[in-house]
């Protein structure tokens, strides 16, 4: 965390970040890039790959070492084809290894969990693999695999009925027979093309040549089964093998994070329950365990020197998951109060052990669930405290469902080390790739970092802000600047276990600031209509969101994002008094709404009531510019209840007569209205209502409501109508019209969508600065 001192405030140092290459595109002279397209045709055998010459719509994945760990390949596939693709499945033909103890995915096959939460996949988990492992192991062992091979085909092709792209992985069920054959009959019958996985952690040694003939055998086993092989991608690759030379697709290396055991790995291996803290807590690396059985004061002494020790030797503090029996319940206070009062030392979490026998006392447990969701996880198991000692040693470190920072990790190292372009120009991917939610983000980013903005977050004392902070400079995509107390915002990161050293703090209630007088003048300047004087500037100052508001006025911030506790009114009402524009723009609002193919911009959904046709005119234009500078071709549709000249009323007159003045003062636009929402979106309505020819009819991308309640209720209901089935998300409100740009949040956002709203609120930032340069040139020219 750096603290933001008043000295510098005024002048701070903007920095550039270059547009990070994308996961697909291979660098081209990196030493670390891989195969290229045509080396890996190449390594297929040439031409022979018995395809029809029709686009591939499945890719199945088959680890052939005969091992288990494809995680980090499938979440990459998955995280590229879903940014591509509207529609991704992923199908097991026979479902293996399910999770035993997991209480929200009990008994659904681990990469089927894993990938539904990773992705919001909206299929339902049965749907998603042929038969059961128990099943499959019958039918085999009963000499019955036609009957298995007719089962699984026939969920399979119910399964990709509607999808875009299915990835299919490869059976792993032990005992079995042969997987590689096995796996290379389920590719032939599925016609579904092979990318072989090589798994290396258990063979660091293995030299260019051993693994290119295990590469060629497994190829010819796969083939011997009328399989079609697209390559190979290593796992867990040695460094040592980076240069090799064999043609392949890339490969992940060995990575700790990904093989370092989590604590919510560790619980389910236990049979663990959460007694105190939050879930989210539970998504934490445990580097060691301790066993506390001694006096607690000499444990947190331990602690502290352990700590200290560190420090001094340049590494940073450790958080040990602590054991202790049930009965400690002095133990339990001590490490649950350092942490709530954010003295440390702080641990990853505390393991209660003997739970069958004993009970938390009435009285400790009343204490720690008063404080439950400030608290580091608390997780009781019936074990005792050396048996579940010896479990913990025992666990295989995995991916979970709830293991986040794995799967977010794992997309990293996939895009980075791993040649998708070339498994994608194999399997002959439609080039006309449809919006998808995932896309939009992703290129919203990509704006962001192209010219990186710097926004105030006012509400640092928020678990969601700090976490969203952390992760937005993290990602590259700001640079953030929280309000608070330095010392107070720090205790709280270290309490929610949230880095914020990136980020910069400034105390906005420090009196002695030296440019709190040049705000005072900004403030007094801004509301002289209201003659507010100088004892009224210094009260608004006060509080976080005029202060914040008054960073973004003065230049001292590019854009401000707040509303995670505060109340709409208070967040957009200093926007209101000191951000006005020059021309006196009407202030409205619009929301993205991502759906499955498309994303479409819907205004004014949250902040004028009743527009008159003049104002409505004005949210029309102004939500066009905003949809052009997010990279969406504005075709503006003006909504009403009736479609062109069918029907009657004050309402529609008042479309009818905003169309014409959009047309008027923008003949650069593309323009309807009045049309109804189904005439506007979907093209098979628009031929039946629309006569003649229409550039906006059927393909609306910004859709004009013509009151609050009708955008309000639409943009509620679109994505709750869609969100199951498809994963539709709205983003928003932005607002539009303000001189700079301010943005609110719902009291019950996510972190996910404080970072979609800093995004935005910077690339707001960007496009008006656009603009302002562009201002000059237009004037010189008239």
């Amino acid at each position: 965390m750096r603290r933001l001192q008043w000295a510098c405030a005024s002048r701070l140092v903007k920095t550039e970040s270059g547009v990070l290459s994308k996961p697909w595109t291979q660098p081209s002279s990196s030493p670390a890039s891989y195969l290229s397209a045509a080396a890996f045709s190449a390594a297929r055998g040439g031409a022979g790959g018995g395809g029809s010459g029709g686009a591939a719509d499945s890719l199945f994945c088959t680890n052939v070492s005969g091992l288990k760990g494809n995680s980090p390949i499938l979440i990459g596939l998955m995280d590229y084809f879903s940014r591509h693709m509207p529609h991704v499945g992923f199908f097991q033909p026979i479902g293996a290894d399910p999770l035993a103890h997991s209480a929200k995915y009990n008994k659904l096959p681990k990469h089927i969990a894993m990938l539904k939460e990773a992705f919001n996949l909206p299929d339902e988990p049965s749907r998603m693999s042929g038969v059961k492992a128990e099943e499959a192991q019958m039918l085999l062992a009963s000499g019955r695999t036609e009957e298995l091979m007719d089962r699984v085909f026939v969920r399979y092709q119910e399964y990709k009925q509607g999808k875009d792209m299915v990835i299919v992985e490869g059976t792993t069920v032990d005992g079995i027979g042969n997987l590689v054959e096995l796996n290379g009959r389920f590719a032939a019958e599925l016609d579904c093309p092979v990318l072989m996985i090589m798994d290396l952690h258990r063979d660091d040694q293995v030299t260019a040549a051993e693994l290119y003939n295990r590469a060629m055998i497994a190829k010819q086993d796969l083939q011997a089964e009328h399989a079609d092989v697209l390559g190979v991608v290593l796992n867990k690759l040695s460094k040592k093998l980076a240069a090799a030379g064999l043609p392949f697709a890339g490969g992940i290396p060995a990575d700790s994070t990904i093989g370092t055991a989590r604590l919510n790995e560790i619980a389910q291996e236990l049979e663990g329950r959460l007694l105190y803290g939050t879930a989210e807590d539970m998504d934490c690396n445990v580097d060691e365990v301790l066993i506390c059985a001694e006096d607690v004061s000499l444990f947190l002494e331990k602690l502290v020197m352990r700590n200290a020790r560190q420090l001094r030797h340049g590494e940073a503090a450790t958080r040990p998951l602590v054991l202790t029996t049930k009965d400690r319940a002095d133990v339990l206070l001590s490490l649950t109060a350092a942490h709530v009062t954010g003295t440390g030392p702080h641990v990853a979490g505390i393991i209660l052990t003997d739970s069958a026998e004993r009970a938390v006392s009435s009285a400790t447990d009343r204490i720690l669930m008063h404080y439950s969701d400030q608290l580091v996880p608390v997780i009781d198991t019936p074990s005792g405290l050396f048996e579940t000692a010896r479990v913990i040693a025992s666990v295989n470190p995995g991916i979970l469902p709830e293991s986040y920072s794995k799967i977010t990790h794992a997309q990293e190292l996939f895009s980075k080390y791993v040649d998708t372009n070339a498994i994608a120009s194999q399997l002959a991917l439609p080039k006309q790739a449809k919006m998808t939610p995932k896309a939009f983000i992703h290129n919203i980013q990509d704006i962001c970092r192209s010219q990186l903005q710097h926004i105030v977050l006012p509400e640092s004392s928020d678990r969601r802000v700090l976490a969203a902070a952390a992760e937005i400079v993290k990602k590259g995509l700001a640079r953030i600047t929280l309000l608070g107390k330095p010392s107070e915002v720090e205790a709280c990161a270290t309490k929610f276990n949230v880095d914020i050293s990136g980020c910069d703090v400034l105390d906005f209630l420090d009196t002695s600031n030296p440019l709190l007088e040049r705000y005072v003048g900004e403030l007094m300047e801004a509301r002289k209509e209201k003659q507010l004087g100088r004892d009224g500037a210094l009260d608004l100052l006060a509080d976080l969101n005029m202060f914040g508001t008054m960073m973004v006025r003065t230049g001292d911030a590019d854009g401000m994002v707040s509303g995670a506790t505060c109340t709409t009114a208070n967040t957009i009402r200093p926007a209101l008094q000191v951000l006005k524009t020059p021309q006196k723009t009407l202030v409205s609002s619009i929301f993205f709404m991502c759906l499955p193919d498309k994303v479409l911009v819907y205004g004014d959904c949250a902040v004028n009531v009743e527009p008159k046709a003049e104002e409505l005119a004005q949210i029309a234009t102004v939500s066009a510019d905003t949809a052009a500078a997010f990279g969406i071709s504005p075709r503006v549709a003006l909504m009403s209840y009736s479609t062109g000249s069918s029907g009657s009323g004050p309402q529609v007159e008042k479309v009818k007569a905003a169309t014409a003045l959009v047309k008027e003062a923008r003949p650069d636009l593309l323009v309807e209205g009045p049309i109804q929402y189904d005439a506007a979106v979907d093209p098979v309505i628009a031929a039946q209502k629309i006569k003649g020819e229409s550039d906006v009819a059927g393909k609306a991308t910004v859709c004009i409501f013509p009151d609050l309640n009708t955008g309000n209720n639409t943009y509620k209901a679109s994505p709750a109508a869609v969100q199951q089935s498809t994963g539709a998300i709205a983003i928003g409100p932005l607002m539009q019209g303000l001189a700079k740009p301010v943005n609110d949040l719902s009291r019950g956002c996510t972190v996910a969508d404080i970072i979609n709203t800093v995004a935005c609120t910077a690339v707001q930032a960007i496009g008006l600065k656009r603009q302002q340069k562009l201002q000059p040139d237009v004037a010189a020219a008239a």
